[in-house]
């Protein structure tokens, strides 16, 4: 009995000198959790120590480029010159003296050759004084467009008007037997008698088919009683005691 009684405590103190190892479930549990407590700090140094380069190189990247510096013109012993009759013409060109602006672009293409660079602009304000003369022209009115407002004043009562027109339109076409008809028609409604007369023997120089016209116009009717007409268009006067 007593050796059963130092068997047991020798066993017990077996069992409190050697405890029974902890299953492998529940060891590998315990390194999970250890790793998983301590893995985020390490995993947060390694971030930061990659991230700060890259932070570092956004910042870089952010910053703006510097604008690039304009093309400076190559500049030869005549490019001072040649900028100098330039900014004359431009200013010019700003008071709306487009012929003087003119005058100086082409004394600029003439004179300086060389100056490509200075010359390609100086032909580009060359169009703007040619584009800018253009507008400000008075169209040019061709003959039948002034014979055309002859008749329109004529017709309106206008026969000083008429006249005008009819002039200017004979300057042009000395040969136009209808215009010098109408013109004799004005001066005829007008009451000038000589001219009316004048104009009408030389439409029908020209054109001898005016006689008969001017015989049945209206437009002559004043004229009925002077016998200059009358000699014109074929009216005989009688003869005396016939």
């Amino acid at each position: 009995m007593a050796t059963k009684r130092k068997n047991t405590k020798s066993k017990g103190s077996s069992k409190s000198a050697h405890k029974k190892p902890a299953p492998a479930h529940a060891r590998s549990l315990g390194k999970r959790k250890t790793q998983a407590t301590a893995k985020p700090v390490r995993h947060t140094r390694r971030a930061a120590a990659k991230e700060a380069p890259a932070a570092e190189a956004k910042k870089v990247s952010a910053v703006p480029k510097a604008p690039e510096p304009s093309r400076l013109l190559r500049e030869t012993k005549s490019t001072a010159a040649a900028l100098g009759l330039l900014e004359k013409a431009i200013k010019f060109i700003y008071h709306k003296e487009f012929k003087k602006a003119r005058i100086e672009l082409k004394s600029l293409i003439e004179s300086h050759p060389a100056e490509q660079e200075i010359l390609a602009r100086a032909r580009i304000y060359l169009q703007i004084c040619d584009r800018e003369d253009a507008s400000h022209k008075k169209p040019v009115i061709g003959n039948d467009q002034l014979y055309t407002l002859g008749v329109m004043q004529h017709n309106e009562g206008n026969f000083d008007g008429a006249i005008s027109y009819f002039r200017q339109s004979i300057e042009k076409n000395s040969n136009s037997d209808h215009i010098y008809y109408s013109l004799a028609a004005s001066y005829a409604m007008k009451g000038d008698f000589p001219e009316a007369v004048h104009n009408l023997q030389k439409a029908i120089e020209l054109n001898e088919e005016n006689r008969v016209y001017a015989k049945n116009d209206s437009d002559f009717t004043p004229l009925h009683g002077v016998k200059e007409f009358g000699d014109l268009v074929g009216w005989s006067q009688p003869a005396a005691g016939g």
